[in-house]
Formats: structure tokens, C-alpha cells, sequence
């Protein structure tokens, strides 16, 4: 089958040889119809690598059930999503409720191969069965959708309040989708990007280029997907007295805070949260509703799409920072 197979850092490349998985119990081969290149993916590409190589990457992906596996509950054809955590269930980690609390999970992507090609292998409890609609482009964006509830989630986000976002990278325009359905009275979203703060007018918010100072204290929340110390710095210094940031980006290189910054932030009393991922438990009724409501602007967040066949080219231009995007998807099969 077509593949876009990591073979080790900086060493990627397309391939129509890669091994169809085979089917075994409570799993499905999923026929991918388009898989998401995350932030996450890129440092893997560039330098990083995976757990292992060669390897197939891709966590964002939705597509049709090709095979499932006896006792499924799915059938082949069903439209799904898949979500990537695959927890053992039985450490102390998955003991909090939360799947990347797991100290032995795999991950579809990274530690198991992913939704770079045209076929994955995927547990039945990791798909997301689809809305009618919601199309497998915008389908995609599940995994991110959750991940950014989550991180409202994780935030205590409490309707009525101001929000500050700083990143209008698909994560933090999805955090600021789902402020605004939590009731935010005004949400904001900066960035340094011109072509991101674009998108994010597109999309509907209110932005602020991430150049220009804003006033302390202006906000009640905070949130951090742009993985960067001065994104960290700014949110410090415009948070309200007992404010709350939540990071969820998080940068390849170290993160500091300026002591001044870090004084004021005890000073102020502010919360910080970490977050990591997503915790669909119990989300999956109020996520469609959301869906069938039109709440969210998946397809303006997606500005390219490209087949498989070119992702190695694709990959080298996001790396060399030749391409402006939202979220790149590459289409792995004909719909």
C-alpha cells in the first residue's frame, strides 16, 4: 500500500511497498481518507525522529471502516474518526481517569504506526463514529477538537468570563472555538503570524498581533498553545489577579520566565495548568451536538490538502517554513 514512511531523523519518503496491516481481535483496519500533519509531527520529520524506524506517522485521521475484526461492533464502510491514546487500563495512571496519564500507553502515530498511508490498524474502542454531517476532511480535526476541549476543560473555563489565546495555530483556534461555546464574553487571539491572525479573523475571533503590548490585567484566562516563553511571559503580565493559564504548546527548546515575570505570577496568585492531550470520557454526546450545530470552523482551518504522493515535498516546505497554513491534510485514498 502507499505509505509516507519516516525511516529515521531528517530521512522520510513516499513509498507504494509498505505492508497492508492484517486484521487481529477488537482491532479494525481503517482506509484513511485524510490524516492531519500536527505540529507535533513536524520535529519528528526534521530531526527528532520516532520510537522506532521505519515508521509510518499521522495521529490526526478519520476515514471508513475497510476490515473489523470478530466480535466488532463496527461493520466495513462506517464513517470514523480515530483517536490515538491507546491506554493499558491498568496502571496507576489510568487509575486518574485520565488515558495519557498511562505510564505504558502506545499512541497511533509514534509508537505504532499511523495514518500516513492508506490503511491503519486501529483499536475499535480508538474510533469515533461520524455524525452524517461532518465529512472526513473536517473529520480530521477530531483529535484536535478534543484536545482543545480538554484544555478548556482542564482550564475550569467559567461562562461569562473574558479569555486570551495566545497561538491561532489550529489548537488555539480550536481552544477559542470552544470558549465561546462555554459562554467566554469575549475572547481574543494573538498571534505573530500575519497569515495565522488572518485565519483567525476568517474563523471569527478577535486578534491582536502578538508585537504590540497589551495592558496587564486584562484578562480572567489564559491559554498557551503557542508553545513559547514569551507567549508564557505576555499571558503572566495580562492576566487579572488570580487568574488562570492553561499551557498546552509546548516549544523544542527550554521554556524560561523572566524572574520578574515569575514574581508577578506568585504576586498575582495565578493558577497554571498543564495539559496534554485529550479525555473524551463522557464527552462523545455534547461533542456531536456541538458537531450538528455547525459550532466549529473546521473547514476554514483547513487551507491545503495534498495527496500522499507529494507528502515528502510537503513535508520539506513546512520544515523550511516555505508554506503559510492552517492545517495541512494529506489525502491518503480517493473518498
Amino acid at each position: 500500500m502507499n505509505a509516507l514512511v519516516l525511516e529515521g531523523p531528517g530521512r522520510y519518503h513516499f513509498t507504494d511497498d509498505w505492508e497492508k496491516p492484517a486484521i487481529k481481535p477488537g482491532w479494525v483496519v481503517a482506509k484513511v481518507a485524510y490524516c492531519g500533519v500536527c505540529g507535533s509531527d513536524v520535529p519528528r520529520f526534521a530531526s527528532a525522529g520516532s520510537y522506532f524506524h521505519p515508521c509510518v506517522l499521522g495521529h490526526e485521521f478519520a476515514g471508513t471502516v475497510e476490515q473489523a475484526g470478530p466480535d466488532c461492533g463496527l461493520a466495513a464502510g462506517d464513517r470514523v474518526a480515530v483517536l490515538p491514546i491507546i491506554p493499558c487500563g491498568h496502571c496507576a495512571g489510568c487509575a486518574t481517569g485520565e488515558p495519557f496519564n498511562c505510564e505504558v500507553y502506545q499512541f497511533i502515530g509514534s509508537r505504532n504506526n499511523g495514518g500516513f498511508a492508506q490503511f491503519c490498524l486501529v483499536p475499535e474502542s480508538n474510533l469515533f463514529c461520524l455524525p452524517d454531517g461532518v465529512s472526513l476532511r473536517e473529520a480530521s480535526l477530531i483529535e484536535p477538537l478534543l484536545v482543545a476541549l480538554h484544555c478548556v476543560r482542564r482550564s475550569g473555563f467559567v461562562p461569562g468570563k473574558t479569555a486570551v489565546v495566545y497561538g491561532a495555530g489550529p489548537i488555539g483556534l480550536l481552544v477559542a472555538a470552544w470558549l465561546k461555546v462555554f459562554g467566554a464574553a469575549a475572547v481574543t487571539v494573538t498571534d505573530l503570524r500575519p497569515f495565522s491572525l488572518s485565519l483567525a479573523v476568517s474563523c471569527g475571533f478577535n486578534v491582536r498581533d502578538a508585537r504590540e503590548d497589551m495592558p496587564g490585567g486584562l484578562f480572567d484566562y489564559a491559554f498557551d498553545a503557542a508553545g513559547s516563553s514569551k507567549a508564557i511571559d505576555g499571558a503572566i503580565r495580562v492576566l487579572k489577579h488570580s487568574g488562570v493559564l492553561t499551557v498546552v504548546g509546548r516549544d523544542v527548546n527550554d521554556t524560561v520566565i523572566p524572574v520578574k515575570s515569575f514574581e508577578m505570577m506568585m504576586r498575582k496568585q495565578l493558577t497554571v495548568n498543564g495539559c496534554w492531550g485529550y479525555n473524551d470520557a463522557g464527552e462523545h454526546a455534547f461533542l456531536y451536538d456541538c458537531l450538528d450545530r455547525g459550532l466549529f470552523p473546521l473547514a476554514t482551518l483547513i487551507t491545503h490538502v495534498f495527496p500522499l504522493r507529494e507528502g515528502p515535498e510537503v513535508i520539506r516546505r513546512i520544515i523550511d517554513r516555505e508554506l503559510e497554513y492552517g492545517k495541512v491534510l494529506l489525502q491518503c485514498n480517493e473518498e
